[in-house]
């Protein structure tokens, strides 16, 4: 057999083989998140196969989630996917962490801003009144999952510590500051990245993303933080139901 094929199981189909390979490959991080694939040209010199074979290989990955094809740019290795329960009262980056996801964040900026107005009519700000946004890049393992705005209402805003939010969860910091998030409402839908979001994400402009709108209040029902966070990727909403209620998730499309 021919030494480069060494490492392939001779009783499987050889494009089996070959993805069971990249997928090790891709889980051991030789393959990193958001990495291109080698040329398909250059896996047919490695495992000595026909080029038929390893795009059979390659499709089998990316039905498989561990690969997508970006038309005109090439195949690369696909961000994880996560699921996010749409019940509780967990963060957005505590549903990440509890997934034992390691969440970094880049605060990318905090500015006292006049809201937009629909956001000001759900803080409840007064006419001229202005609210802190805080724009923070989440990611893992270098590749971005959600591109997130908060805007805090302005009793809650002038109290944050934004430099804090680089390693805690915004719901754990209010906690500490003694306004704990006690209930929540939220929609998403389904949106294509703009040019300057798709930009600060590393993605093309148009590519898919969920959009969470949550508007998170504290005791009485006093609204705290109206969150917009864009979490990309093609991702699907799935429904779990039963007699004592449904409980709602998103995560890659299976």
């Amino acid at each position: 057999m021919n030494g480069r094929r060494s490492g392939l199981e001779s009783r499987v189909p050889k494009y089996l083989a070959i993805y069971r390979v990249l997928a090790d490959r891709i889980a051991g991080g030789h393959y990193p998140a958001d990495a291109p694939l080698p040329a398909q040209r250059e896996l047919v010199e490695e495992f000595d196969v026909s080029l038929m074979t390893v795009r059979q290989a390659i499709q089998a990955l990316e039905a498989d989630g561990l690969l997508e094809t970006r038309h005109g740019v090439g195949t690369f290795v696909r961000a994880p996917g996560f699921s996010y329960g749409l019940t509780g009262l967990r963060s957005l980056a505590q549903e990440l962490v509890e997934q034992g996801i390691e969440l970094e964040t880049e605060v990318l900026g905090a500015d006292l801003v006049d809201p937009p107005a629909d956001v000001g009519a759900r803080l409840r700000v007064p006419p001229g009144g202005r609210v802190l946004a805080v724009e923070r890049l989440r990611g893992a393992g270098g590749s971005p999952l959600l591109l997130q705005t908060s805007y805090l209402a302005p009793g809650v805003g002038g109290r944050v510590d934004v430099e804090r939010l680089r390693e805690r969860s915004l719901y754990l910091v209010l906690e500490e500051l003694g306004t704990p998030v006690r209930e929540a409402s939220e929609t998403i839908r389904a949106v294509a990245l703009t040019p300057s979001q798709a930009e600060v994400l590393g993605l093309p402009a148009g590519s898919p993303a969920l959009l969470s709108c949550r508007l998170s209040r504290g005791d009485g029902g006093v609204p705290l933080v109206d969150d917009r966070a864009l979490l990309v990727g093609d991702t699907a909403i799935t429904a779990e139901r039963a007699a004592s209620g449904t409980e709602l998730s998103y995560g890659p499309p299976s």
